[in-house]
């Protein structure tokens, strides 16, 4: 029989049938796990767990009241990774309203999509990448951000198939530029890499389009092809006057991985530079979230969930956390339930990352559609601060098109 206990009954050697929370309360990729150290136990009381289900066999004998009453109190969930610092940094990429920078940031996105064609058909016709049009392109993206990263963080869900090569460059080049003003970057490092985001799959000019869009797995000799794309990147922009340093690694270390079993040169750890790093985390994440012609993306929510897991081998943990923190808990545009019962779409963030602003459009309760109001999350004395999200929801399940909500399609 499943029991729900206090994780301080847990003990090495027992297994996790579920959560007593939300998958991104706790710190684990999966919603069950066997617990093989001490350790694991501290990591869940580290982010608030207080209990979990299991079956009662493996309960060992009742612990005493008296002991029960001795147990501290559990920190914070969440603690760690939203601090007043954070918030700060939130708080520079928000100076206008979702509403206000939408409109902008759409031309924006616009400009941004023809250079990528522009450059990579140069790339492909064996001409030298002229990039006066990347770097005005990069100067246009990174303003939007600085009013509101929200406004083109939404844009990057509207993509088509058939485009997946210049929308993901527009896309990582996004990510990179609001990732490395959540980190604090001078504007010409930021710039340059955001340039190295834009120009990171150059070298993929030259491989042919069927192993690209092959819709099932590669063989060897595929696969291999799809990895000399880094090298030739590398050579694409050796050639390729008034590129940064920082632009060009970026190009050259998007497929390393941070415990070495990347490509092409198996780096590892601080072997690879910092834009690197983090190209290697927007890279994955805008990939995972994409629709493909062989597969759908994945919802946003569960890709962060997928990295923070692969954060303890693959990618840099403290970037990932930092990047997290800087597309948000809930993303822009992801559907979410509150604990009112009501179904919303989120619009932008906060101050604080688990209360975003909320467009409410369904109550569950009822099962019935209700006229759609914003309600802020992080706001009390009855602005919307009352309620919570208790969880994400499939967009797909409810027939619901987030975009639609917001008025981007």
């Amino acid at each position: 029989m499943i029991k729900k206990v206090p994780i301080d009954e847990l003990q090495p050697g027992m297994h996790i049938e579920r959560f007593d929370c939300g998958w991104l309360d706790h710190p684990f990729i999966f919603n069950s796990k066997k617990i093989k150290t001490p350790g694991d136990i501290e990591r869940l009381k580290i982010w608030g767990v207080t209990h979990v289900y299991i079956e009662d066999d493996q309960l060992p004998a009742p612990v005493p009241a008296r002991l029960e009453q001795e147990r501290p109190p559990p920190p914070v969930a969440f603690e760690h990774m939203v601090t007043p610092h954070t918030a700060r940094v939130d708080r520079e990429l928000r100076h206008i309203p979702v509403s206000h920078e939408i409109v902008r940031a759409q031309k924006v996105r616009q400009r941004a999509s023809q250079a990528a064609k522009n450059i990579l058909a140069d790339v492909q016709a064996g001409k030298k990448i002229q990039t006066g049009e990347a770097e005005a392109a990069v100067s246009e993206l990174d303003n939007s951000i600085c009013h509101n990263k929200d406004a083109l963080f939404l844009l990057m869900r509207l993509r088509k198939k058939d485009e997946y090569t210049f929308d993901h460059s527009v896309s990582v080049g996004v990510l990179l530029l609001a990732f490395c003003r959540a980190m604090n970057f001078d504007q010409e490092t930021t710039r340059a890499i955001g340039l190295g985001g834009l120009l990171h799959d150059v070298g993929k000019m030259a491989v042919p389009l069927a192993i690209l869009n092959k819709p099932g797995a590669l063989n060897d000799d595929e696969f291999k092809k799809i990895q000399q794309h880094v090298i030739l990147c590398k050579e694409i922009l050796a050639t390729t006057h008034d590129i940064p340093l920082s632009a060009a690694q970026i190009a050259m270390e998007h497929h390393e991985r941070f415990d070495g079993t990347g490509y092409p040169h198996e780096l590892s750890g601080d072997a690879i530079s910092l834009g690197g790093q983090m190209a290697a985390i927007a890279d994955v994440f805008d990939a995972l979230t994409s629709d493909r012609c062989y597969r759908n993306g994945i919802d946003q929510v569960e890709v962060l969930r997928k990295l923070y897991g692969w954060s303890r081998s693959h990618f840099n943990e403290e970037l990932v956390h930092r990047f997290i923190r800087c597309i948000g808990i809930y993303p822009a545009g992801t559907l979410v339930q509150l604990e009112s019962g009501m179904l919303g779409v989120v619009v932008e963030s906060t101050d604080n990352l688990l209360r975003p602003v909320v467009r409410v459009i369904y109550d569950t309760r009822h099962d019935w559609a209700i006229s759609q109001k914003d309600i802020d999350l992080s706001r009390p004395n009855g602005k919307g601060g009352e309620d919570r999200i208790i969880s994400y929801e499939s967009s797909k399940r409810w027939r619901i098109n987030p975009l639609k909500v917001l008025g981007i399609t």
